[in-house]
């Protein structure tokens, strides 16, 4: 069984390069974050559309007014903070490039799973960064099209999926992708996420059906009581939130 770690280590500001260097020093078997890309193209992370709940302005004040990251340059995200919120300690963290990420893992057996912000028609252009460095990644799918998209452009693509799981869908799913290339995630039930679809939660049924596919991964993991729940459903990988 592995662990993976959500945008980083969970006690560090998120999707932040003290985040993830965090995580590779507590051990963590994987690493999940949030590619997208800025106005000019570069691709950085950042789980939200806006910079807004994660960023400051560079004295730390709230940033006045929505800033949707599509619609500033790379240049123009860097003159704001993206540590103080969490803490004065973080102050001067900036966004940073997933670039700056692969070459943090590059040649370590940190398996990283890349989140769906960046769509279908442009995943090529991720993949093709991703592959300059010698980085083991997973890239995550909800829908046939992205799988076959992704495996067009590399046919051993790790993929993690996370769309529905009927036995018809996930018979479609695996037509694609095999076994050893495939994870399934589902997601604990708990109250923080009651907007979960039957679809998404970790049952024992759900899991059990899952788990003749794929590889079974369980996010949400919030508690001890959660956790032994996740080994008894038989995760692959657990995802502490």
């Amino acid at each position: 069984m592995q662990y993976r770690a959500h945008r980083g280590h969970s006690g560090y500001p998120e999707n932040t390069i003290p985040a993830f260097r965090r995580a590779v020093e507590a051990g963590f078997d994987q690493i999940e974050t949030d590619p997208a890309f800025t106005k000019d193209g570069v691709i950085v992370l950042m789980h939200d559309y806006t910079i807004n709940r994660t960023c400051r302005k560079r004295d730390g004040s709230p940033i006045g007014g929505d800033v949707r990251l599509v619609d500033i340059t790379y240049e123009e995200l860097l003159q704001y903070d993206a540590g103080i919120a969490f803490g004065e300690q973080f102050r001067g963290t900036t966004v940073p490039r997933l670039e700056e990420l692969l070459q943090l893992l590059d040649g370590t057996d940190i398996l990283l799973d890349l989140d769906k912000k960046i769509t279908t028609d442009h995943i090529e252009v991720l993949m093709e960064l991703v592959g300059k460095y010698n980085v083991r990644a997973e890239y995550s799918c909800g829908d046939l099209t992205r799988i076959q998209r992704a495996l067009a452009y590399n046919p051993k693509a790790l993929i993690n999926y996370d769309g529905n799981t009927t036995e018809q869908d996930l018979e479609a799913v695996c037509a694609l992708v095999p076994k050893d290339q495939l994870t399934v995630w589902m997601y604990y039930d708990n109250p923080q996420f009651a907007w979960l679809t039957d679809r998404f939660k970790a049952s024992p049924e759900n899991c059990a059906r899952v788990k003749k596919y794929a590889q079974l991964g369980i996010a949400n993991v919030r508690t001890p009581y959660e956790m032994r729940d996740a080994i008894r459903f038989g995760a692959d990988v657990i995802e502490p939130f």
